[in-house]
């Protein structure tokens, strides 16, 4: 009887949720605007992958959009729970939308400072997000998800149209539905 306790416990605390970072992809449309000096995903083990992003900003904002859109493949990628567009000077004044806040605090440990708008131009100054890890236990504690692939693209407007964006999708696997 203690062996099957102790074989149930070691079974049910082992790595039973796998998620990494598959691809991500930066794009600046207004060059004028800023440009990407680092877009990279790092690999740390086979398991585990994180990612950094650098943007330098060349004009000083101080009205900016964000349009945040989810997908899961499933033949091809199809739009999942959210897809919305949002003012980010808005939101990190008031902090008025619960999923960008939900975000937010999930991300705001790997921003290098707390930003504000205006974005002002200073000389050697990066909009930074330096070594992000998917913490999936974290994630599915708010979003309950199932299996798959899932990919998230963020695309930030000013003067109506858009200046950049950043892609990016990741593999998860929950070995307790199987």
């Amino acid at each position: 009887m203690l062996a099957l306790l102790f074989f149930t416990l070691l079974v049910l605390t082992s790595t039973e949720v796998e998620a990494k970072f598959k691809s991500l992809h930066c794009a600046a449309f207004d060059q004028d605007f800023g440009e990407f000096l680092l877009c990279k995903l790092k690999a740390i083990s086979r398991l585990r992958n994180s990612i950094s992003v650098q943007y330098k900003l060349k004009q000083p904002v101080s009205k900016i959009f964000i349009r945040l859109e989810f997908f899961k493949r499933a033949n091809g990628w199809r739009p999942f729970l959210y897809n919305f567009t949002a003012n980010l000077c808005d939101f990190l004044a008031r902090n008025n939308n619960v999923i960008m806040g939900i975000g937010y605090a999930y991300l705001r440990p790997y921003l290098v400072k707390n930003y504000s708008c205006p974005f002002k131009v200073i000389e050697n100054e990066l909009l930074e997000c330096k070594d992000f890890e998917l913490d999936i236990n974290n994630l599915r504690n708010r979003f309950p998800i199932e299996t798959g692939e899932y990919a998230l693209q963020l695309t930030f407007i000013a003067k109506n149209k858009a200046a950049l964006t950043i892609n990016g999708s990741i593999e998860y696997n929950n070995y307790r539905e199987y």
